[in-house]
């Protein structure tokens, strides 16, 4: 036998080693995985987990969601803190709230707002709204588009292309 445990209100588990500690109608069928309370929840990744909120989708193995609404981690190593409507698609990304972010990039990062998108490898976005940071290793307050680049305030602003010079 591998164990689990469920408690609360038509909860369940399926997974070797899952529980759900609370809560109504969630489900753990991940390997070692886990909801904590809330409603309508899914944890499915091996070692994912979610706590709490309502209808919140952990698919990424060791992926979290905390809280909040119609969130999804679908990334390895992915989570999302709350919010409603964000995901974290990369490995290893991250959107801290808000409302409608999503995190594509590998270690890409969205810190709350609305609608904005972390698209290149460690991409981040610091807030607002519809901001896009879609080259590797950029900052988007706006959009940027080309490697190493950051837009850090402003309205409607991009940076669409650049050079850098030979020595």
């Amino acid at each position: 036998s591998y164990g689990g445990l469920v408690v609360g209100h038509n909860n369940t588990i399926s997974g070797p080693r899952s529980a759900v500690t609370g809560g109504q109608a969630n489900i753990a069928s991940g390997e070692a995985s886990s909801v904590s309370g809330g409603g309508w929840n899914k944890a499915s990744g091996v070692g994912s987990s979610v706590s709490g909120g309502t209808t919140n989708e952990a698919y990424g193995v060791a992926s979290a969601v905390t809280g909040g609404a119609d969130n999804v981690a679908d990334g390895s190593f992915s989570d999302v803190s709350g919010g409603i409507y964000n995901d974290a698609y990369g490995y290893s990304s991250t959107v801290n709230g808000g409302d409608g972010n999503e995190a594509y990039g590998d270690f890409s990062v969205v810190n709350a707002g609305k609608d904005n998108e972390a698209v290149g490898d460690w991409s981040t976005v610091i807030g607002g709204k519809n901001n896009k940071a879609t080259q590797d290793y950029s900052v988007g307050d706006n959009e940027t588009s080309v490697d190493n680049s950051a837009v850090n305030d402003g309205h409607r602003n991009k940076v669409t292309w650049s050079t850098v010079p030979t020595p």
